[in-house]
């Protein structure tokens, strides 16, 4: 998902962003990796990239009600709701981990 919050609202967002990663870290889903990205550290654009090893997974934390604020939080702070968008994995490489 992406989304851009207005000039000035940075520290905004990133207390949603904060709270939303707390939340996660305290009771999220087993099965779930989640990643959130700026485009520039003075900047408002954000991607979020979501995966999950199972559809269920998927389908319970996106009806969860910790999800439905986060979206409803940033979805106030910008204006209008996050761009969604369903990617399908082609090819991974890691070697960090």
């Amino acid at each position: 998902m992406s989304f851009t919050v207005p000039e000035g609202r940075r520290q905004t967002a990133q207390k949603i962003i904060d709270h939303y990663f707390d939340t996660l870290y305290k009771n999220g889903p087993g099965g779930m990796r989640s990643q959130c990205y700026a485009e520039n550290n003075d900047d408002c654009n954000f991607v979020h990239i979501k995966s999950f090893k199972k559809e269920a997974v998927a389908n319970h934390h996106f009806k969860s009600a910790t999800f439905r604020e986060y979206i409803q939080q940033l979805g106030s702070l910008c204006g209008n709701m996050p761009a969604f968008s369903r990617l399908h994995q082609q090819q991974t490489f890691e070697s960090i981990y």
